[in-house]
């Protein structure tokens, strides 16, 4: 449904989140079906994974896939990729084309990108578009841009046209937004800030909470003093 909405509109990425390799291959075959514009693959997890072992997941899956491929590097899931281990793979694996940093390593995301200036990097943190992009990165998988997506599409804009003190300042303000929605959790705060917005995508899947009350009023009242929604 999703691809059929959106085609020839904007490109549309999968990502596949299963730890099996056998299984994973499973999903990228039916995806394959669906016509996607790039699968997404983060490091396996949540049990630990040694480099062979990383390696292999991440090439089989680019392999079966065959089109262009986004490598997802989130520490928070375990096995956090290196900047060394990074390179390895973008050695090994040649249609892996983007990468979404969720390190908050600047200089790791140096290193690679030193080593590999071809790759497309996409910043994997609201916190960090400013700085990714002026590294040479391309713009940002973001979680602010569902309920307030005009906040994004301005600060990437104002960076590729080079309005860079405008474009600190759009960061300074996403920080600030950031975590007031972060007080709700991993997405029960974004959650509730689009309800806020009139979009409703319901409550988070357990064992991720919805905010309490409390912190729910918290984040409703600091919208509206940030001017983000209405009393």
């Amino acid at each position: 449904m999703v691809v059929d909405y959106l085609r020839d509109r904007v490109p549309v990425s999968f990502l596949v989140s299963e730890m099996s390799i056998k299984r994973a291959v499973e999903v990228v075959r039916e995806v394959g079906k669906v016509d996607i514009d790039v699968l997404t693959i983060p490091q396996p997890y949540p049990q630990q994974f040694g480099e062979r072992g990383i390696l292999d997941y991440v090439c089989a899956l680019s392999r079966e896939f065959g089109g262009d491929v986004m490598l997802y590097n989130e520490p928070a899931v375990g096995n956090p990729l290196s900047p060394s281990m990074v390179i390895k793979i973008l050695d090994k694996c040649p249609n892996i084309k983007y990468l979404k940093d969720s390190s908050h390593d600047m200089i790791g995301l140096h290193t690679v990108l030193s080593a590999h200036p071809e790759l497309r990097v996409m910043a994997g943190s609201d916190g960090l578009i400013y700085d990714i992009m002026l590294a040479g990165g391309v713009g940002v998988v973001s979680l602010v841009i569902n309920p307030f997506p005009e906040l994004i599409v301005r600060i990437v804009n104002e960076i590729r046209s080079g309005n860079y003190v405008e474009a600190r300042k759009l960061q300074e303000f996403i920080i600030r937004v950031r975590s007031v929605l972060k007080a709700g959790g991993l997405s029960g705060g974004y959650r509730y800030a689009m309800s806020l917005v009139g979009i409703d995508i319901g409550k988070p899947r357990p064992p991720y909470e919805d905010p309490d009350e409390k912190t729910k009023e918290f984040i409703r009242s600091s919208l509206i003093s940030l001017g983000l929604i209405k009393q």
